[in-house]
C-alpha cells in the first residue's frame, strides 16, 4: 500500500515537472498538451504554470480573444456551435479562474451563464479547455495528431 501510494506521488510529481519545464507556448505541439491532460493534471493548474512564462501569457490573452470572438458577442445564434463553445468558453472560463486579470475577456457575463445552461461539471472544463488548446497548438503545427482527434470524438458529447 505504501508503495503504491509512493509510485503514484512519484508519478504526479514527476509529470508536474515535466509541466514546469516547458509551458505552453509557440513551439508546443498537440501531443505535448494532450500528454499534460492524460497526466491528470487539472487544466487550472497547467495554466497556472504555462501564465508564468510571459511568452505563454501572451499566447493565452490571444487564445481567449479568439474564443471570445468565436463564441462571445450579441444574439442566441452567436454560441450554437456547442462542439467549439464548449471547448472554448470552458478554456477561457477555467483560464480566468486562475488569473481574471489575464485579459478584458475575463470580464463577460456570458461565460458563466454559457456553462450553466451547458451544465458541465469542472472535470469536463478541464478536458475541454485541453482540447481546445490543443487545437491551438495543431494550427501551430500543421499535421494535428492521431490523439487530439481521438480526445475530441470524446468530447463532442460532453
Amino acid at each position: 500500500m505504501i508503495a503504491a501510494t509512493i509510485f503514484v506521488l512519484g508519478s504526479a510529481a514527476t509529470a508536474l515537472g515535466a509541466i514546469q519545464s516547458k509551458p505552453f507556448d509557440s513551439t508546443t505541439v498537440p501531443q505535448e498538451v494532450i500528454d499534460a491532460y492524460k497526466s491528470g493534471l487539472p487544466f487550472k493548474q497547467y495554466i497556472s504554470l504555462t501564465i508564468k512564462n510571459p511568452a505563454s501569457a501572451q499566447l493565452i490573452k490571444q487564445e481567449l480573444g479568439n474564443a471570445n470572438i468565436e463564441c462571445g458577442g450579441q444574439g442566441a445564434d452567436v454560441r450554437t456551435n456547442k462542439v467549439v463553445c464548449n471547448q472554448m468558453v470552458s478554456f477561457m472560463n477555467q483560464t480566468c479562474i486562475v488569473d481574471p486579470t489575464i485579459s478584458r475577456n475575463c470580464e463577460q457575463i456570458y461565460i458563466s451563464e454559457y456553462l450553466h445552461v451547458q451544465n458541465l461539471t469542472e472535470t469536463q472544463q478541464s478536458k475541454l479547455s485541453y482540447v481546445s488548446l490543443a487545437r491551438s497548438a495543431g494550427m501551430n503545427h500543421p499535421g494535428t495528431s492521431e490523439a487530439l482527434l481521438e480526445l475530441t470524438r470524446s468530447t463532442n458529447g460532453a
